[in-house]
């Protein structure tokens, strides 16, 4: 009579064990999956400008958005062209944070562009109405009008530019900027 009560409880017992090896089986697998699928997934990245909340940006670590490259240059421009000649200077320090290569001849046409417009008193606006992004190529052209004003009591002078601003992908996706050039239209 124990002899078929202990051959009952140890059916029972290896049938439990059974169950409990294949419920620990099925956990590892998931752990596993959930593993590959942690490593293997891109994270993404949602930006709001600051001045337009309703603008999202999405981005991942490998690809960014045209958008995200618009705003990005239109964050330089409004530093480089929307100056007078006692704001240039400090806004061309607050670029050459964001530039490439020790800021190199970037550097030197920005420092050498600040002194004309110190010398000449030159005031420039620059409203943006077209953008182009390549991104294979790593630039951004920007068309739109220029407003320059020669002198403290001088009238505008309104012409429609195009400059092009090129870009390189440094550690951690940060994005430098690598020329600043105007294209000069035939």
């Amino acid at each position: 009579m124990n002899l078929t009560s202990y051959k009952a409880t140890l059916q029972k017992t290896l049938a439990q064990k059974n169950l409990s090896l294949w419920i620990s089986g099925g956990l590892v697998l998931g752990n596993l999956l959930l593993i590959n699928k942690l490593i293997n997934t891109e994270e993404k990245w949602v930006f709001i400008p600051q001045y337009n909340t309703d603008h999202h940006i999405t981005m991942t670590a490998s690809k960014f958005s045209d958008d995200y490259y618009i705003e990005w240059t239109g964050q330089l421009l409004n530093s480089l062209l929307n100056i007078n000649p006692e704001s240039f200077e400090w806004k061309v320090k607050q670029v050459l944070n964001v530039t490439a290569q020790h800021h190199g001849t970037l550097k030197e046409k920005l420092l050498a562009d600040a002194e004309k417009i110190k010398r000449e008193e030159i005031s420039t606006v620059f409203y943006p109405k077209q953008f182009h992004v390549n991104q294979a190529e790593k630039w951004v052209e920007v068309s739109g009008q220029h407003i320059a004003y020669f002198g403290k009591k001088s009238s505008p002078v309104e012409t429609m530019k195009t400059f092009r601003l090129s870009w390189i992908i440094a550690n951690y996706g940060l994005i430098l900027l690598k020329d600043f050039s105007e294209i000069k239209k035939d």
